[in-house]
């Protein structure tokens, strides 16, 4: 009667060491799976990239504004705990001249490339700017940038805030040409038409 006991307990144990493994390896499944995060490339006709073997940056395709990218998170957090983009500086080498920039890991139509992390934006939702509207650099009335937004702008919609019980503002990021970089700044809700990703 012992000896089944101890037979008894001895596969209850390994079948419980079974189970762990079983739910560690679902775990590291899933984080494996969940570490990316939607984005949009802001720049019409922006560029991706991959990386020789000399760890410099070749281009590799040109893809539209509003293109949706997964990019890849790193181990690293901010400080309130939010996973940071896998990015690197790295030089990159087209038509002859290079320049060395930052860079996002990505991944576009299930293969992975580069982009120049001011180039993409992490998005939710997407949208127009619907007539022109002026640009804020806080959600002030009275911090208004001297450049405004056209119609039909692309934008990257972020989060809404109430200034008086008839004005909103709406946080978006936008493609700047004149600094040839992406912007996050505000305008009056009532400016944006948002579609969901």
């Amino acid at each position: 009667m012992k000896k089944f006991f101890k037979i008894t307990a001895g596969i209850s144990l390994v079948l419980m060491q079974l189970i762990f493994q079983a739910a560690a390896f679902a775990q590291d499944l899933e984080s494996q799976t969940a570490r990316t995060v939607n984005a949009v490339m802001m720049q019409d006709n922006g560029s991706l990239w991959v990386q020789n073997q000399n760890g410099i940056m070749i281009w590799a395709t040109n893809i539209r504004q509003g293109e949706n990218l997964e990019v890849y998170l790193s181990d690293k957090i901010d400080d309130y705990g939010t996973p940071l983009e896998e990015t690197k500086t790295a030089w990159r080498v087209t038509n002859g001249e290079s320049a060395k920039n930052e860079f996002t890991h990505v991944r576009y139509n299930n293969t992975d490339y580069w982009a120049i992390s001011s180039r993409i934006a992490t998005a939710e939702k997407t949208g127009r700017i619907s007539s022109a509207c002026a640009v804020y650099r806080s959600i002030d009335l009275s911090d208004v940038r001297l450049n405004s937004l056209p119609q039909g702008t692309f934008v990257c919609v972020g989060e809404q805030f109430n200034v008086t019980e008839k004005i909103s503002f709406t946080e978006v990021t936008f493609f700047d040409y004149s600094l040839y970089s992406k912007v996050t700044a505000y305008v009056l809700s009532e400016k944006v038409t948002s579609s969901g990703q």
